[in-house]
């Protein structure tokens, strides 16, 4: 009597089960994966306006330019031309004296995000 090697349906079946588990919990993981990619470039995006436009703000005179930097930011949302290209709709900012020093601003920059959340960023700036 010869014994053949191989495998029993029932070890077939096992096994393609366990691989199908397997595979199903990978494929569950790419949409999370893909969100969070697309989260990870919009706050990029957001942080390299939100340091381009404060730098600038440090670069300024307070009793100069600041002015006409305020007022460029207050409120300034994207056109549609701008839209099609950027990862938010537009942008923020308010300043107001702090309480401690009158000569010291505190500027809040905040960033509208395509989904309606807002990313904001702070700094303190002072006359020169």
């Amino acid at each position: 009597m010869r014994q053949h090697g191989g495998f029993t349906l029932l070890e077939v079946l096992v096994a393609l089960a366990i691989l199908g588990v397997g595979i199903i919990a990978v494929m569950q993981l790419f949409p999370a994966s893909l969100t969070q990619s697309r989260v990870a470039a919009e706050r990029t995006a957001a942080t390299t306006l939100a340091n381009s436009e404060l730098s600038r703000l440090r670069a300024f005179d307070i009793s100069g330019n600041f002015d006409a930097w305020l007022t460029h930011n207050t409120l300034h949302p994207l056109d549609e031309a701008e839209r099609a290209y950027a990862l938010y709709e537009g942008w923020y900012t308010t300043v107001h004296r702090t309480a401690g020093s009158p000569d010291t601003y505190r500027v809040t920059f905040s960033v509208q995000m395509m989904d309606g959340r807002y990313e904001t960023f702070v700094t303190y700036i002072t006359p020169r």
